[in-house]
């Protein structure tokens, strides 16, 4: 028997269950044949045990976390390409068809797309663009050459480019650290001008947190995979540990406002040798932060 086309994998811990219902629904919505999507709900431990959803794989598990369920849920595929979708999320039906016509063609180990936060109708027009699909070379050079959003909902890879790669169990920002590590796998990836996922931001969610541990635990995580991905010693990576360093150290001062937990967190990254910053035109805002650290 032929392998699906795509594996869905819906990570899920007590949202609504109408949220993950309508997920649900955008992904029955695209022109796929039956044999060509899997869809797998990995059950993280939710306080009310999820029903099995129609025409679905339910997966259920002691509560881990978001990692340890998309490896759960990578565990259970058996599509060429896997996509993640969150589980109050939804894909965008018309703009994603971009997507698999490209996976239909085989065209690149992994397909990127954007991510709105405006979620169109599932017929509209609007969001499909006629542009090619951009770049068309190797992740690392992709690394290199590009700035990165690494969110893993963000595209759709092959799944036997993994081997061994998985999520790092309890983590905040977990994808910073795997999606530059399975670009660094891809031999081609292709870039597409079509907003294909619909991301709804949540005010409870962990990185919307003030509590102080919270905060920490942020902070401490990126620093944490500052630290994993320089030990990966690729030079292809330079371009997103540099964008990341500055990424953490608005984070420090925009998360506490506290010039005492700015100077901890910059010292420490000094003697770690990841400050000063060379100046490079990655961004706007790279070139600002990168000034302030020769200071």
């Amino acid at each position: 028997m032929a392998s699906p086309l795509i594996s869905f994998i819906i990570p899920y811990h007590n949202e609504p269950e109408a949220l993950l219902q309508a997920c649900l629904e955008s992904i029955e919505a695209l022109h796929l044949a039956k044999e060509e999507a899997e869809i797998i709900v990995v059950d993280d431990g939710s306080s009310i045990p999820l029903s099995s959803p129609r025409g679905t794989k339910l997966v259920r598990q002691e509560q881990a976390g978001l990692s340890v369920a998309r490896n759960t849920g990578i565990s259970q595929a058996s599509g060429r390409f896997i996509q993640f979708v969150d589980a109050d999320d939804c894909i965008i039906p018309s703009a994603y068809e971009t997507v698999i016509e490209q996976l239909r063609k085989d065209a690149a180990d992994v397909v990127m797309f954007k991510m709105t936060q405006h979620h169109p109708s599932a017929t509209s027009k609007k969001n499909i663009k006629k542009s090619p699909p951009m770049n068309g070379e190797a992740g690392g050079s992709f690394l290199l050459r590009h700035n990165l959003r690494a969110a893993a909902c963000g595209y759709a890879f092959k799944r036997d480019i993994l081997g061994d790669l998985r999520f790092c169990p309890g983590l905040i920002h977990e994808d910073e650290l795997f999606t530059p590590q399975l670009f660094l796998k891809a031999n081609s990836l292709l870039e597409l001008n079509v907003k294909a996922y619909f991301y709804r931001q949540h005010e409870g969610s962990i990185t919307h947190s003030n509590s102080s541990e919270k905060i920490q635990k942020r902070l401490d995580d990126i620093h944490f995979i500052l630290k994993e991905l320089r030990s990966l010693e690729n030079p292809l990576l330079k371009r997103r540990i540099r964008q990341l360093t500055v990424d953490y150290i608005q984070l420090s001062w925009t998360l506490t406002y506290s010039f005492k937990e700015l100077r901890r967190r910059t010292k420490a990254l000094r003697q770690e040798g990841f400050l000063p910053l060379p100046l490079r035109c990655y961004s706007l805002r790279y070139m600002l932060g990168s000034l302030l650290t020769l200071l």
